[in-house]
């Protein structure tokens, strides 16, 4: 196993302490409707537009919040699908019915109700990828277990859009070997085309 450089290390520790204290400072109001034109920015992709298939994520304490756009991509009658945690730390796309029913996970995380339909990576239309911090040069910081970058080896970079709130964004965030790239960012204030985009 390849391990990354210490500093490489230190450097990605230090900039998730700074911009995960910085979402919990968010107070529900800001993200509520932090949240809402974070929709209406992501709606008006093109990528948006063109998918039958979609991957989002259930955002955790201060996380750039998706709920409104799933409802507005379940009403749309858009294939919705979340993450799923797999064994030896692998993740998969679960499809998402609906906005209740949901099971309590780890740290009171959102889970989908067993059973559920899986679906490959290849055959999403569009990923979109929670990070801790983006780079405009198409770096993102996750929260450092991996399992985004290993997901993302079977998505074609065109279809990764990180979707996070407008403060974590960057020129360039730390990366390695194992990190993977976005096309585009999206936040409640603009989307970007990264230089990878």
């Amino acid at each position: 196993m390849i391990m990354e450089e210490p500093l490489l290390i230190y450097k990605k520790k230090e900039l998730r302490k700074k911009m995960l204290a910085l979402r919990r400072a968010l107070s529900t109001d800001e993200m509520d409707k932090m949240a809402m034109c974070l929709r209406a920015n992501i709606v008006s992709l093109p990528q948006y537009k063109k998918a039958n298939r979609i991957m989002a994520f259930l955002a955790m304490r201060g996380e750039s919040n998706l709920d409104p756009l799933i409802e507005q991509a379940l009403a749309d009658e858009k294939e919705i699908y979340i993450p799923v945690c797999l064994p030896e730390r692998q993740m998969g796309a679960g499809r998402l019915f609906s906005m209740s029913g949901f099971t309590k996970g780890p740290l009171g995380l959102r889970n989908l109700p067993a059973p559920y339909t899986m679906i490959g990576p290849e055959d999403l239309d569009l990923v979109l990828v929670p990070a801790v911090a983006c780079g405009v040069d198409g770096t993102r910081l996750g929260m450092g277990a991996g399992y985004y970058d290993r997901y993302l080896e079977r998505v074609s970079p065109e279809k990764r859009v990180s979707v996070l709130w407008d403060f974590q964004v960057m020129d360039s965030v730390p990366n390695g070997i194992y990190d993977k790239y976005i096309s585009k960012i999206v936040t409640e204030k603009r989307i970007i085309i990264t230089k990878r985009g």
